[in-house]
């Protein structure tokens, strides 16, 4: 099983598991990409799109060799690299056949957990790998079984219980199974394990291998195997002809972000950075270690890295890394730094076929706009709203047919150009448009701000 290079029209046989390649520049009025190296040597930022075949939950717990449906996923990937390109390439190349190919399996998680245990074994009286072996069952019980009560509802609070307009309950608890959580915990951690384990092969000291790279991988899919039945074949194409309630999830590490805009305009992030003393349950994620009986030197040692800053004063973890979860940067792993995701998921898409009274019961009102992903290149110098207000009125000011999310893609890079100052980081976006795209109110929230950062640029370069 390969990666095909075909256009989109090309469709995998239905007894087939594997990844589809789309290029990019093939679709730009219905999904952009751009991105730029802004005032750094190197552009270490890297995206990449796939449409996944993958076995539906039932293959592949009952029926591992049906020839039954398979289901469609659309995914995209964004990546943030430092310390050198080898983890990120290796990421664009191989995350989503990793994924496609993957073979969900308790057995074989416990072993790449394991795995970690061996090569990280930790540092003084710190086990990271050790701790959470030892605990892999509870592991297993709350991030594999039960994550829908906790981090993939973490950012909506209500209630999840949809009905159609023929009574039928659309959504009752989570949208994800376990084995659909299974799969990204075992080709996140899976391949960062392989990568390593590869370059040691090859007989690289472990000090020498300094690259890693965040990632955050988006993931839609139809609602269910029988809303397919409504494409009339063309299921490779669902996430193009949009007009029904489809499954979105994503996986994160690190600090890359994905937004979406909803009816109004309004700009809703999707994940939470990994980024140290920012965010809590990376805290006590990492605290945990803390608790048990440590010498006063790594006690010490572990306290600074929660709190070092480097020379332009942003935070660091281990005094070295900007985030807490990535692939590679594995001189972090025996103290934590983990390619464990967090994963969230939502209900969006067109709410034709839903009543009024359920709406309101959709994570952001459904009939959203498009989905924006970005590097910290961009974050950086623009709050959400900036971001989603800058396609908006883009969109309003060159039409819709011009504005397509590729022009609105280069336009948010020309933008950070401009207003980038001289150690502005790599810059990457990727716009997805969904359903309503275009008929957002004509309001710009942020047009003041963002105009007034252009003329300080301006102001500091005379």
């Amino acid at each position: 099983m390969g990666i095909c290079t075909q256009s989109l029209k090309y469709t995998l046989k239905q007894n087939t598991q594997g990844t589809l390649s789309v290029k990019l520049k093939q679709l730009p009025a219905y999904l952009g990409h751009a991105s730029s190296r802004i005032n750094r040597f190197y552009n270490e930022d890297r995206v990449s799109m796939h449409l996944l075949k993958l076995l539906t939950v039932n293959q592949q717990r009952f029926e591992p060799d049906s020839q039954n449906f398979i289901l469609p996923v659309l995914n995209l990937n964004i990546f943030d690299g430092h310390g050198g390109d080898y983890i990120v390439q290796q990421l664009q190349d191989r995350l989503a056949k990793s994924f496609a190919d993957c073979k969900p399996s308790k057995e074989e998680f416990f072993k790449i957990l394991k795995e970690y245990k061996e090569i990280f074994p930790g540092f003084d009286d710190v086990h990271y790998w050790e701790n959470l072996y030892k605990k892999r069952n509870k592991y297993y019980d709350d991030y594999i079984l039960n994550c829908s009560s906790k981090k993939e509802n973490l950012l909506y609070n209500g209630s999840r219980m949809i009905f159609d307009k023929s009574g039928n309950i659309l959504d009752k608890t989570a949208l994800l199974s376990d084995i659909d959580r299974l799969r990204i915990y075992q080709t996140f951690l899976g391949l960062d394990l392989q990568l390593y384990k590869e370059k040691i092969a090859e007989g690289v000291p472990d000090e020498e291998i300094t690259s890693g790279s965040t990632a955050s991988s988006l993931f839609l899919a139809p609602l269910s195997e029988e809303t397919l039945e409504e494409y009339n074949g063309k299921t490779d194409v669902f996430w193009i002809n949009n007009d029904k309630l489809m499954r979105l999830y994503a996986a994160q590490l690190g600090d890359c972000k994905i937004l979406i805009c909803d009816k109004e305009g309004v700009a809703h992030s999707l994940t939470l950075p990994h980024h140290p003393n920012t965010n809590k349950f990376e805290n006590k994620r990492l605290s945990e270690q803390k608790k048990k009986k440590t010498s006063q030197k790594t006690k010490e040692k572990m306290d600074d890295s929660l709190v070092g800053k480097d020379a332009f004063g942003e935070e660091r973890f281990l005094n070295t890394f900007a985030n807490t979860r990535s692939f590679g940067d594995y001189m972090g792993k025996p103290f934590g730094l983990t390619a464990e995701p967090d994963i969230y998921s939502y209900l969006i898409g067109s709410t034709k076929n839903i009543p009024h009274s359920e709406k309101h019961k959709l994570q952001f009102g459904g009939d959203e706009c498009f989905v924006v992903m970005v590097t910290d290149g961009v974050t950086n110098l623009m709050s959400d709203q900036e971001i989603v207000d800058l396609v908006t009125t883009t969109v309003n000011l060159r039409g819709v047919k011009k504005a397509t999310p590729q022009f609105v893609c280069d336009e948010i890079i020309k933008y950070i150009l401009e207003i980038g100052g001289k150690q502005a980081d790599n810059a990457s976006c990727m716009v997805l448009r969904l359903s309503n795209w275009g008929h957002w109110p004509q309001i710009d929230r942020t047009g003041k701000t963002r105009e007034e950062k252009l003329m300080n640029q301006d102001e500091m370069r005379q």
